[in-house]
């Protein structure tokens, strides 16, 4: 995948089911079963959208942040950290969603931080090394 307009809305939509299926798993909650835990019945679409959206996104998302690219590329899972926040949020009220928000939204923000923060030294070993 060359075009990097489809590489970004790609990571934005797989973030975005990704986090969606936590929100899910959490609205759900786990049962024990004779192997451990599992999502009850109904729970399929979360696992699906949980493993494939963490795949693809952390693919197209990778790829993405491995160059020397745009500053607004961080946004990409960060959008979905936050399209995850309100869809948990939106399912319910209770204990467990608000501490799966506040992760969510930790997440979505220290990637902000670590992408920056990166692409900050990055920049200024570039600059070091440059003829004067």
């Amino acid at each position: 995948m060359t075009n990097t307009a489809w590489r970004v809305a790609l990571g934005v939509v797989t973030s975005s089911a990704f986090f969606w299926g936590v929100a899910g798993a959490v609205d759900l909650g786990l049962e024990r079963t004779r192997n451990g835990y599992a999502l009850p019945d109904g729970g399929e679409w979360y696992n699906l959208a949980t493993f494939g959206g963490f795949i693809v996104a952390y693919f197209s998302t990778a790829s993405l942040t491995d160059t020397a690219g745009d500053r607004h590329i961080a946004l990409i899972p960060a959008v979905g950290a936050w399209f995850g926040v309100a869809s948990c949020l939106l399912m319910g009220q209770q204990t467990r969603h608000w501490v799966a928000a506040v992760i969510a939204a930790l997440i979505g923000s220290a990637l902000l931080l670590i992408f920056h923060r990166r692409n900050r030294t990055g920049r200024a070993g570039q600059s070091a090394h440059a003829p004067s």
